[in-house]
Formats: C-alpha cells, structure tokens, sequence
C-alpha cells in the first residue's frame, strides 16, 4: 500500500475544517481522478497529502510513514507534486527545468551528476520532449510546459505523483496527449498518480478509480464510471 489516511480532516483552522472523514487506501500503479465542486477542497487535500500543509486530525502515511512526521527530503524523495498555477521562468531550458527534480539527491552545491543526467535524458526520452531539451521554458505552448513539468515529476523518481488540474488551460488535443502520459507512466513505470480534475469525460477513461469530494461534505471513493459519479451530484 502506497498511501492511506484514516479520518483525515484538512484545513486551516482547528474551529472550521475545510473537510472531515476522509479515509482511502492506494495501491502502486493506481491512476486516481480526484473530482468535485469549486470550493469542495480538491487543492487542499492535495497540498495535504503533498505534505505542503498539515493535516487538522487523522492519520496520513505513505508507506506506513506518517508524511508530516518526515523532513522535507524525505518526502522528496517518495512525492512528488506538480500544482495548477501557470509557470513563468524566463532564462532557464526545459532540460535545466526538469532537473529540478534532481534537487532531493543533488550536494549541496545543487550539481547535476552524470546519474542524475541519466535520469534526466530518460526521463525526457520516456515522454518523448529531448526535442524541447535546450528550448527556454518560456517559449513553450501551454501544453509542452505541461509535459516538462510532468517530466520534472518524474525525473524526481517518486513512487506518488500528485498534480493539481494539469490539463487546466490546454486544448483538446493537449489534454488527450497529457492524460495518456499519465496513464502510460502508471501502467509501464509503476508509479501511483493522483490528479485533480473538473473534465470528467475526458480524464475518467485514463483512470482506475475516482475519488468524489461532494457538495454536503462527503468522501466517497469509487470507480472511474462516469454515470456513477455524476448521480453524486444531483
């Protein structure tokens, strides 16, 4: 088991929780579709189970390890997370970008070792964007960031990726090329991917299971069936 949480609580203030009594299992290899309103807390829990932010009550662990117990290069090293918001760096290629995800195991000086330039060069050969390698990040379409954000990820050779809306501002085209990437990733690498998302139909067919966060408060995991989902929101 990957990731568990037992009466988990998130948010901000003791007094008010942005949600309660969320409890899940995940298993290696699992594709998960987290799905609900504007405002139901999607990003919260992301963050949480990230471990950007702690959790209010309730056991989160990876690995059997409680995530807000570990030092951050602990977490590093076993997630990974990739957030909605959109990414100006001006001067820095995508090759330069993705090997920010080597930063967890790089000395202290931040050097890319040849290990760690293996990493990088299969990373970007498994996604298919060397041709992207020396173009500065800035230049890149919405989707091309997309993926070399995704390769960021996986280039920190995580066993849990988390992403926050990542086909958010991409075409039609762009966001089939994402959620296929996801899917391959999980299927051919055994990684565990979390993604948050409000296009059902596009993004249910590329995962194992959902997980609903609904209008009255309720966690409800479930199958990636589109009928089933949607009744759980009238």
């Amino acid at each position: 088991m990957v990731l568990k949480a037992e009466n988990l609580s998130i948010g901000y203030r003791a007094e008010s929780p942005v949600f309660s009594a969320i409890d899940f299992s995940v298993m290696q290899g699992e594709v998960i579709a987290l799905v609900g309103i504007n405002g139901a807390g999607k990003s919260t829990l992301l963050r949480t189970l990230a471990g950007l932010q702690a959790p209010m009550a309730g056991a989160l662990t990876i690995d059997g390890i409680e995530i807000n117990q570990m030092k951050a290069a602990e977490r590093a090293a076993r997630i990974s997370i990739v957030l909605t918001e959109r990414i100006n760096i001006d001067h820095i290629t995508s090759k330069d970008f993705i090997a920010l995800g080597r930063l967890p195991f790089s000395n202290w000086l931040g050097a890319v070792s040849e290990k760690d330039n293996e990493v990088i060069v299969q990373t970007m050969n498994v996604l298919q964007i060397a041709h992207l390698q020396n173009r500065t990040f800035n230049e890149l379409s919405d989707g091309e960031k997309q993926r070399v954000s995704i390769a960021r990820a996986l280039a920190q050779e995580t066993q849990l990726i988390i992403l926050d809306e990542p086909t958010a501002f991409l075409d039609f085209k762009a966001k089939h090329t994402v959620l296929q990437l996801l899917q391959d990733i999980a299927s051919q690498l055994h990684k565990t991917i979390l993604f948050s998302t409000h296009d059902l139909e596009a993004a249910l067919p590329h995962c194992t299971s959902a997980w609903v966060m609904t209008e009255d408060r309720k966690f409800i995991a479930t199958s990636s069936n589109l009928d089933e989902i949607k009744k759980l929101f009238r």
